[in-house]
C-alpha cells in the first residue's frame, strides 16, 4: 500500500505547524531558514522532494513570516536584527555577546556599588546599637564586610 503524498493546502498546514513548533523552540535551538524547515520536513517523512518544494511563493512567503516573528521574538536590536536579515548571523551573535558582556559588566558595577552600600549600613548599624549585625547576616555578606573593613 502506498502512502499519500502531500501537497496543496494540507502540506501548507504541516509546514504551518513545523514552522510553529521552530519559533516556540527559539532562534538559537531552531533557526528558520528554508533548508532546516526542509531538512525538518524530510527527517518526519512529511515531504521526500526536494528543496523547490519550498520555494513556492506562497511557501517562501510563510517561511520569511516566521523567520521575522522569530527574530522578533528573540533578545536582538533592531540593529542585530538587520544583519540576521541581512545574512550575517555571526556578526549579529557577536554583537549581542558583546551587549550581553557590557550588561554583565554594568551589573557587576551595581552589585558592587550595593555591596558597600550594605556594608555603610551595617558599619552605621554596629555603631549606634548594642546589636551584632554580623552575627545576624549570612556568611557571604560576613566576607564582604570584612573585606570592606579591611579596605578602610
Amino acid at each position: 500500500m502506498r502512502e499519500k503524498r502531500l501537497a496543496g493546502k494540507e502540506l501548507d498546514q504541516y509546514i504551518q505547524n513545523e514552522l510553529l513548533m521552530m519559533i516556540r523552540e527559539g532562534l538559537e535551538k531552531s533557526p528558520i531558514q528554508p533548508s532546516t524547515v526542509h531538512a525538518r520536513l524530510v527527517s518526519r517523512g512529511i515531504i521526500k522532494g526536494g528543496l523547490s518544494t519550498l520555494s513556492v511563493p506562497h511557501r517562501k512567503k510563510m517561511i520569511e513570516e516566521a523567520k521575522q516573528r522569530q527574530h522578533n521574538t528573540s533578545e536582538f536590536t533592531d540593529e542585530e536584527h538587520e544583519n540576521f536579515s541581512k545574512g550575517r548571523v555571526s556578526k549579529a551573535y557577536v554583537q549581542k555577546a558583546e551587549r550581553y558582556k557590557q550588561e554583565l559588566d554594568e551589573f557587576k558595577e551595581k552589585y558592587e556599588r550595593n555591596v558597600l552600600a550594605v556594608a555603610d549600613i551595617v558599619h552605621y548599624v554596629d555603631s549606634v546599637t548594642p546589636m551584632k549585625v554580623e552575627e545576624v547576616l549570612g556568611e557571604y555578606l560576613v566576607r564582604e564586610l570584612a573585606m570592606a573593613k579591611k579596605r578602610g
